[in-house]
């Protein structure tokens, strides 16, 4: 196993730490035990906690991202933005996990201001995505003309973190179906 690969493999280890125990309650040592092995073979890796979470945060904002472009791929028009959405919502219960990194992170983050700089340079990323298809949409005679991008885009972030959030909090409230419906309502109704 190759540099790269172990220390996803620490991350790994991490992340089902945070699922499981939180985010102020991981450490070093239970990321170990996690991982069956050393807290000094987790130190190779990461210098300290907060690397390592960075790490791990990174790797779920990865992941999502993928899945966004692969619901977007062979979609067109504001059907593709909404595929893009919904790809990033936690639909099943397997994805309730990198939603509770994802939160946890959140409130660890506060205070702490170079943790905050890397989750804004996160946000900027999925807002760029998003205006762009915003753009693409608006060019193409599909959403308002009288829509702000970049509003729109901060509109769509914050009822992905809305919905995510609230599905983490009380999943009874928010069924698959339900997240889809939210959804589908807010982006039928930016329809040119």
């Amino acid at each position: 196993m190759g540099y790269d690969d172990r220390r996803l493999e620490v991350a790994q280890a991490a992340w089902r730490v945070i699922v499981q125990e939180g985010l102020d309650r991981t450490s070093m040592r239970a990321i170990a035990q996690e991982l069956g092995s050393s807290t000094g073979v987790v130190t190779h890796y990461f210098r300290d906690k907060e690397e390592l979470i960075l790490f791990a945060l990174e790797q779920v904002v990865e992941s999502t991202l993928e899945s966004m472009r692969a619901c977007a791929q062979g979609q067109q028009g504001i059907d593709r933005l909404e595929q893009m959405i919904v790809a990033a919502l936690p639909l099943a219960d397997s994805d309730r996990g990198d939603w509770k990194v994802w939160i946890a992170f959140l409130g660890y983050s506060i205070g702490r201001d170079r943790l905050i700089q890397q989750h804004q340079n996160r946000y900027d990323r999925i807002r760029q995505i998003l205006y762009q298809e915003l753009a693409d949409l608006q060019a193409a005679k599909l959403i308002r003309a009288d829509l702000d991008l970049t509003l729109e885009a901060n509109a769509l972030i914050a009822l992905v973190d809305g919905i995510g959030t609230g599905v983490v909090i009380c999943p009874e409230q928010f069924s698959a179906e339900q997240q889809r419906f939210l959804v589908h309502q807010h982006i039928h109704a930016l329809r040119a």
